[in-house]
């Protein structure tokens, strides 16, 4: 017989940040008088979060057992047979999404502790960090569209705030405004496939839906392409999946979120790895048993996320700024996971939504850490050496980096492999550019990511050449006690959540590709036509383990990425100062040193050496000083 939950104790999971919130915006900020210090604002939204982490530990464990939920909470509104509901479908999916978003929640709320601590709107920054934990508990838990559309806008709207957070910077609210008017696009693309779905089945309840999923698909829509109608299922799968390319960052959709990094660390972090940008993802495969009834619509989605994937991965390699570094890998994981969403692989696409959490939440606040250390330089070019005085954060920083590249037995490998194996598995027409899409970003990430550790962490220290010394993340003189300008490890606050997301970032893969991939765990919860897609029945063929796999996996490209990367960047002699950090060419001593232009693509004269790294014609004709 199956298990049931209790709906009070589910009702706790997102009410507990919730009311932390409530609290710590009420009374902790000028709008409620300052009633409480910041001591007592933090510890309320951390008891919360860690309360909705307990709780949704507890029900991942009923799920595996076999536990279920299904259940409208509240009827808000009906409007002809229409219901407007409140409600939860607990299943693998749900508990595993809810798992994710409360640790990573957690360990961004302790690591604020200290990131933030001098910032005038501490409390103010708690409170929005667990509204945002809310919302986004709101989304995942839900068994309805209008529900799920609820949590999609608010987390847009906590995320406007978030990466708008200090507000006297121009630069911060152009890019709060940029994310929001972005994802007006995608949402509005979203609202529609919503309304379509509404008009032709009479429901917003997930069940009743998958139920006429069938009957949709027969359905010819009056959207003429190419002088013929489209099918209704086709129509609404896009148009759903245009909302998607809005929240997960997918080109053309995805201009905001390298600017949201003008947001604090720390909110980068439960952006990029557990909370806005994974909702897109979580959105399509909730909706597996619509898409699965549409080939063209997975045709499209394996197309955005090549691109994706492939070409912000590119971008990643041209960035200077460490966080801009980390956002373009974010930009192109989430391509991997779109892509596989179109191969019918939507259990792997959520298992790489899941490793990556930990490792990319790992590499934002290992990022932040940096920062601190480095007195708020964020600019790479000016770090190196770093190792040395910063202990903890190399270790977790190397273990992240690792993560990401796809080294055997680390978590990223076996879901990054697992895409790269699904895609080359497709039958699908688009399958073939996804294919070499994803191989080739094997090589461009670790290219990318070795790059940014390589300046970081080794060679010869840069940091007293910084000509911007307080070009700051933080907006604040240096606060942490270090007044010789010599890089210092964060406070332990900060280091312990590093610790403790490189635990799952290295093991997490290795003990559950099994369960989620080729067991039950996603039973009822992702659908799959195996007979038109059988992707996941060829890869379980394959499968022999996940040592076997580590054994066999496909990281040559990976390993000459961090090759190459290392080669240029380490193996190079010192150079007086005035040289191109990446290249190593020199400028004449009355010109401006490190001037690099595009040059030689356009013109052909007086061509310079070409730097492999920032992608740019390092050219001898120099602008003379302006003084």
């Amino acid at each position: 017989m199956e298990q049931t939950l209790n709906a009070t104790t589910l009702l706790a999971v997102p009410l507990a940040p919730l009311v932390g919130s409530a609290l710590a915006g009420l009374f902790g900020t000028k709008f409620g008088g300052n009633r409480i210090g910041r001591t007592v604002s933090h510890t309320l939204t951390i008891l919360g979060v860690f309360v909705a982490f307990l709780i949704s530990a507890f029900t991942l464990k009923d799920v595996m057992a076999g536990a279920r939920f299904n259940e409208t909470l509240y009827t808000w509104m009906t409007v002809g047979g229409l219901k407007m509901e409140v409600g939860f479908m607990i299943d693998g999916l749900t508990a595993m999404m809810m798992c994710v978003v409360t640790f990573v929640s957690l360990m961004v709320h302790i690591y604020t502790i200290g990131y933030m601590h001098e910032d005038e709107g501490y409390n103010r920054f708690f409170a929005y960090i667990s509204l945002f934990t809310f919302s986004m508990l709101m989304l995942v838990m839900s068994n309805n569209l209008l529900q799920l559309f609820f949590g999609w806008e608010a987390v847009g709207l906590v995320s406007y705030l978030l990466i708008g957070f200090w507000f006297n910077k121009p630069t911060a609210i152009f890019a709060n405004m940029k994310a929001f008017l972005v994802n007006r696009v995608g949402d509005f693309g979203f609202i529609l496939g919503i309304g379509l779905i509404a008009a032709y089945t009479g429901s917003l309840n997930y069940t009743e839906i998958f139920a006429k999923a069938q009957e949709l698909s027969t359905i010819e829509f009056p959207w003429y392409v190419f002088g013929q109608d489209a099918m209704l299922i086709t129509v609404i799968c896009i148009c759903l999946f245009i909302g998607a390319m809005g929240k997960s960052a997918q080109f053309p959709l995805h201009v905001w979120l390298p600017d949201s990094m003008e947001g604090p660390t720390p909110i980068s972090a439960l952006i990029h790895a557990a909370t806005m940008v994974t909702a897109g993802i979580f959105m399509v495969s909730r909706m597996s048993p619509l898409y699965e009834l549409s080939d063209a619509a997975l045709n499209f989605i394996l197309v955005i996320g090549s691109i994706t994937a492939l070409f912000m991965g590119f971008l990643g390699i041209i960035q200077n700024d460490i966080k801009r570094v980390v956002a373009y890998s974010t930009l192109s994981q989430l391509g991997y996971m779109t892509v596989a969403l179109g191969a019918s692989a939507y259990s792997v696409a959520v298992f790489h939504l899941m490793t990556h959490a930990f490792f990319k939440a790992l590499l934002f606040l290992g990022a932040g850490s940096v920062i601190m250390g480095m007195h708020h330089n964020q600019d790479i070019r000016w770090m190196g050496g770093v190792r040395k005085y910063m202990p903890i954060t190399w270790l977790t920083s190397l273990l992240g980096s690792l993560a990401l590249i796809g080294t055997p037995l680390f978590s990223g490998f076996y879901s990054k492999d697992s895409i790269i194996e699904a895609v080359h598995e497709s039958t699908l027409p688009a399958a073939g550019f996804a294919n070499f899409a994803v191989l080739a970003g094997v090589f461009v990430t670790a290219f990318y990511s070795f790059r940014m550790y390589f300046l970081v962490f080794h060679g010869k220290e840069r940091y007293d050449q910084n000509p911007d010394a307080h070009h700051d993340d933080h907006h604040h003189d240096d606060h942490h006690g270090h007044g010789d300008g010599k890089p210092h490890e964060s406070p332990w606050v900060v280091t312990l959540p590093l610790v403790l997301l490189a635990i799952p970032s290295v093991l997490i893969g290795y003990f559950t590709i099994e369960p989620m991939l080729y067991g039950d765990f996603f039973k009822d919860a992702i659908f799959v036509n195996a007979d038109k897609h059988p992707v996941m029945h060829e890869l379980a063929q394959a499968f022999h383990g996940p040592l076997a796999m580590a054994t066999f996996g496909q990281y040559i490209a990976a390993v000459a990425g961090v090759c190459g990367c290392g080669g240029v960047l380490v193996h190079v002699p010192d150079q007086p100062q005035g040289a191109c950090l990446l290249c190593q060419s020199v400028a004449p001593a009355d010109r401006d040193p490190g001037e690099q232009v595009l040059h030689g693509l356009v013109q052909r004269k007086h061509p310079g050496p070409w730097c492999p790294i920032a992608g740019y014609w390092f050219v001898e004709r120099w602008r003379p000083r302006a003084d």
